[in-house]
Parts: structure tokens; sequence; C-alpha cells
């Protein structure tokens, strides 16, 4: 004990609190992971939550004695990854998250005896809004959305009934946006899963304000009867989308935009034909009479023998005869009768304007450089655009590319490959720190810790002995592989020779520690304690 207390001593102050900050360092980190190590890699469990269903999350997990973590403002929940499975299963079967909306799970409960009739109708309509919400957020880009059910009691021996009426809000996922299609067919669901609700009695909005269907707008052959303005701008709108999902295929989702403008002519045109056709004669009626007439007169002579009895017995006949032949034919001439009646808009000219972003580049440092489409590309792009409008150059159609840089949109993010650093999420870059300190901590406690109480341990009686000395020259040059040949001397009262490096090494401990010299001359020279 006293010469592992010597020995202590003989490495002074510095040393000494070299070693005690290292330890207690060393010891910090291991209670440190000791902690934390049990709970292993976080995985998310859930992501945008409301506050109050991730609350409800939470108490589910505290008691299933699932450790979890909270970022995001209480928006995300995250869970060892090797209990994520099992926690999302213990959730699903509380409903949870039920993304902010109570479906048919509300008849759970087991208070109907209890409720009243106005409570199972306002249960009812939650219900039905629950479901729908959950309905319409399987749809693809719709983040959330919220619907709300007006649903008119018929009251008794009431001749007049109201109409059942909706309103939906959706929540887009990021830039996306829902088309015609898509809130025709959000109005159908709706309407067809609420008795007596009718499409045009559905209004639909958007997170952003945008109103995407009307309530009391007619919808389907009805909604020809709508204004001019949104004919235009419903068209113009599906064009310039058609062209940004062709596009986007091949630069990348939210590298291209699209405008266009559309001259319709909306004159109701009512136009008569009618041909007729001479060489397709064809016989309707014929009809054919004949007429014979024939006439006799006697010879009128006046004469004595006129006038005698029997005189005309002997007389000879005069007359005439005369036949008549008619024929009427009727021919039928083919005929022709075209009407030609125009209520659709006809179009006039199309003009599109096509952004495309360029491409990034990483360069041999790791940076991103921005470069412009080339020439031909673009080129190619705009024979494209062409084809897909229909284009027509004598009708005027105008169609122009062109390479912008755009702002970069955290929301759409960036199609350039990230670096494997910027993949890593905030688990994994604690972690590699973790390792990479716990790595120099045991560097730093090997070496000035384990090292010297190996080699003291390890070391001769007379080495120890020696003290100071002796160790100095027991981890001096001595110690390395390439050999040293040095003179040897000869001292008096000593077996065997030294070497002069020794004898110099020694002078030079004894100048830099005179103190520590001195006790060990004390100690050697002191009877009864060598």
């Amino acid at each position: 004990m006293t010469a592992l207390l010597d020995s202590l001593r003989s490495l002074g102050a510095l040393k000494l609190g070299a070693m005690a900050v290292v330890t207690l360092i060393s010891f910090g980190l291991l209670g440190f992971l000791a902690t934390r190590g049990g709970e292993g890699p976080m995985a998310l469990l859930y992501g945008d939550l409301e506050l109050r269903e991730a609350g409800q999350v939470v108490d589910q997990l505290e008691r299933a004695r699932i450790p979890r973590q909270i970022e995001a403002g209480g928006t995300r929940v995250l869970v060892p990854t090797d209990q994520v499975a099992r926690a999302r299963l213990l959730l699903a079967k509380e409903g949870l998250p039920s993304g902010g909306s109570i479906g048919y799970e509300i008849f759970d409960r087991g208070d109907g005896l209890t409720a009243s009739g106005f409570q199972q109708s306002i249960n009812q309509t939650r219900a039905m809004e629950g479901e729908l919400s959950r309905t319409i957020r399987m749809l693809q880009g719709v983040k959330a959305a919220r619907v709300h059910l007006v649903l008119p009691k018929r009251e008794p021996f009431a001749r007049d009934r109201q109409d059942a009426q909706a309103s939906v809000v959706l929540t887009m996922a990021g830039a996306a946006r829902l088309d015609r299609e898509g809130t025709q067919a959000v109005m159908n669901v709706i309407a067809a899963a609420v008795p007596g609700l009718r499409p045009q009695n559905i209004a639909i909005i958007d997170s952003r304000g945008n109103l995407l269907a009307r309530a009391g707008q007619p919808t389907g052959a009805a909604a020809a009867a709508q204004t001019a303005d949104d004919v235009k701008r419903a068209s113009e709108l599906r064009l310039a989308r058609a062209v940004e999902e062709m596009l986007e295929r091949t630069v990348g989702p939210g590298r291209v935009r699209a405008e266009a403008s559309m001259d319709l002519d909306f004159d109701q045109v009512r136009e008569t034909q009618e041909r007729f056709d001479p060489d397709g004669q064809v016989v309707r009626s014929q009809q054919s009479s004949t007429d014979n007439t024939r006439t006799t007169e006697a010879a009128a002579n006046v004469s004595v023998q006129n006038n005698l009895p029997n005189a005309d017995a002997g007389a000879s006949p005069t007359g005439s005869q005369e036949q008549k032949s008619e024929e009427t034919t009727n021919y039928e001439i083919g005929k022709t009768v075209r009407t030609l009646v125009r209520e659709q808009p006809q179009l006039r000219r199309i003009s599109l304007a096509v952004m495309v972003d360029g491409t990034a580049i990483r360069g041999p440092d790791g940076t991103l450089a921005y470069t412009e489409r080339p020439a031909e590309e673009l080129a190619r792009i705009a024979t494209l655009v062409r084809s897909a409008i229909g284009f027509n150059e004598q009708r005027g159609d105008r169609v122009e590319v062109v390479n912008m840089r755009f702002v970069t949109d955290p929301d759409i993010g960036s199609s350039a490959v990230p670096s494997s650093w910027a993949q890593l999420e905030k688990g994994d870059i604690l972690r590699i720190a973790e390792t990479v300190f716990l790595a120099i901590a045991a560097l730093l406690m090997l070496l000035f810790v384990l090292r010297p109480m190996v080699v003291r341990l390890t070391m001769p009686p007379q080495a120890a002995l020696a003290g100071p000395a002796a160790l100095a020259l027991s981890e001096g040059p001595t110690a390395q592989s390439a050999p040293v040949v040095e003179d040897l001397v000869q001292l008096a009262n000593v077996e065997g020779a030294m070497s002069m490096a020794a004898i110099r090494r020694v002078s030079e401990l004894v100048d830099r520690h005179p103190a520590e010299s001195l006790a060990l001359l004390r100690t050697w020279i002191t009877p009864g304690e060598a």
C-alpha cells in the first residue's frame, strides 16, 4: 500500500488531475450509456398528430410501459425500433389514432339505454362524419379531412321537407391539388353515403381557402349552364395540369410549371340546311285516263222525199268519233334536312407557357451546382407538349418552353440525390457521436490509467523500489524495438556494467526532481527500511 501511494505521489499533480478527469468522464459516460442503452434506437410511431390525440397516444404508451419520445411540438411520437409493431397493435386496439374524428365506435360505449333520442341523433351524425372523413383521407394527396353534415329532421304531418347539406374541408399533402374529377368523386361518395343528400348540396374547400365545389352549383349534365369564365378557367387548368403531370415523370416532381390561355367561342349557333337530290327521283303516284266520244247525225236535205212517210229508211247517217287519253305521274325528289345546334364553346386558339427547372450536378467537393438544360432537351420537351395539346399552327397556337431556376420549396424537396450524411436522422447522428466519444474516452483511459498500472504491476521488486528513476528508465527510449549500442561503464560497488545513457538519464531525473531523489536516498540509507 505504501509503495502504491509513493507511486501516485511520484506522478505529480498534473498527471493525477488528468487521471481523475479521465476517470470521472469514463464513469459518467458508462452511466449515461447504461441508462440510455436500454432504450435502443428510436423510430417514428406516428406523425402529424393533433395535440389531443397525441396525448391519448402517450397515455396508452405509458400504461404499456413502452419508452417514448415526443418531437415537433408534440405532433410526433417515437418509440424503440423493436417495439413499433407492438405499439401500433396496442393503439389500434384502442382505436388510435383516429385522425381527429370518431366513427361508429362511438356506439361501443354501451350507454345506449341511458341516452336520449337527441343524443342518439347527434351520435349518429358524428359517426357518419367521422367515417366519411376517414374514407376521404384514403384518397391520394389528401392529408386530412373534416366533414360537417346537416340532416334536417322531418316533422310529423309536414308537407315540405328540407334537403340534407354537407360541407367538407380538405387539407392537401404538400403541393398536391384536387382536380375537378377528384372533387366530383368526393361529392358522389358523400352523396351516396348520406340519405337524401344530393351532390349539388355539397360545398368543398381546401385548407388554402380555394373553393372546389359551391353548394347549389349544378353537377353532371346541368353543369353546362355554368358561366363562361368557369368553363374557360376549368379548361385551362385541365390542360395545364395534364402537361405538368406528363413532364414531371421526366424532370421530377415540382420542377415544372405550366399555364394555359385558351380563346373560346361561346356563341350558340343553330343552322338548318335543306338539300334536294334531282338524280334520286322516285315515282310516288301515277294516274291514267282514256276518253272516247262518237257523234252520229242524219242528212238534213230539204226535199219532198224527206217529208214522205218512211223517208228515213233509205237515208245514210253521218257523224264523228273522238278519243282522248291522259296520264299523270307524280315524282318524289330526295331531300336532306340538317339542323346543326352548337352549344359547347369552340376552341379558337391555345397559348401555353411551360417553365422547366434546371438540373443539379454534384461536384468533386460534394456541393450541388445548378446547370441549365441544353437547348436540344428543351426542343424535345416543346415537341412533346405540342403533340399532347393538339397543336395547330394554322389556328395560331403558341407553345413556349423556358428553362428557369426554381426557388427551393422545403415542402417539395429537391430531386437531387442527397449525400449519405444528409440522409442520417438526428437519432443516428447522436448514436454516432456517442460511439466516437466512448472510443476516445476508452483510449484515454487505456493510455493514462490502465497502462501505468499494468507497467507498475509487471515491474520487478528492484525496479519498483527504485521509484521514479527506474520507472522512467523502463518507460524511456530503451524500450524501443530498435536496439541501441552504447558504451558500458563499470561503477564501483555495482555489479555489472551500466550504459552512459542510463547514467545521464538518472542525472537528469535528479535535476528535475530533487525532492523525490533526496527522499529516495534517505530511504536507501536508513537502516532497517531497505
